[in-house]
């Protein structure tokens, strides 16, 4: 699965407005310059984003855009599939009975599997983790652990050492 770079600009904007207090304003081209996002692609990806509940456009001149929740209740899955639209590793599973092969698929199983895992991590990372270091272990939940998940650090982009806030 590939994400597109559309997915990836909506990432680092909601990323962007994550590590702004919570209710701040900000102008999209101020997004743009500040993520290296082309300024002509934001504003379809904004407007995609708030009408998936993820972030509020305010018009005027004091207008911009904010979170519309706090990032801690925003997940990577939801901005992400705001952009793509549902996850589905394989053809097959976005549109069931479809494939003469899928009855007792042995592949099919395995992609289950792995897109269980990723939603998971998509679903159990907000960016409220992301802004502080650390992501939810999806192996853990996978695994069907009664404690916690596990929280990693996350390495800093550039850097060979983890962050140490977490």
């Amino acid at each position: 699965m590939h994400l597109t770079r559309q997915s990836d600009y909506g990432v680092r904007a909601v990323l962007h407005l994550s590590r702004l207090p919570y209710g701040d304003i900000i102008q999209t081209k101020q997004i743009a310059a500040a993520e290296d996002i082309p300024r002509k692609y934001l504003p379809s990806i904004i407007r995609t984003l708030a009408r998936a509940g993820v972030i509020r456009t305010l018009r005027g001149n004091q207008g911009g855009v904010t979170l519309a929740r706090p990032p801690e209740e925003i997940t990577l899955r939801e901005v992400i599939e705001a952009v793509e639209g549902q996850i589905s590793l394989v053809q097959c599973m976005r549109e069931p009975n479809q494939c003469p092969l899928q009855e007792g698929c042995s592949f099919l199983n395995v992609c289950e599997g792995i897109q269980d895992l990723m939603v998971g991590q998509l679903e159990g990372t907000t960016f409220g983790d992301l802004t502080t270091g650390t992501y939810v272990d999806a192996t853990a939940l996978k695994r069907g652990r009664k404690d916690s998940p596990r929280r990693k650090p996350v390495k800093a982009a550039g850097s060979d050492s983890v962050n140490a806030s977490a």
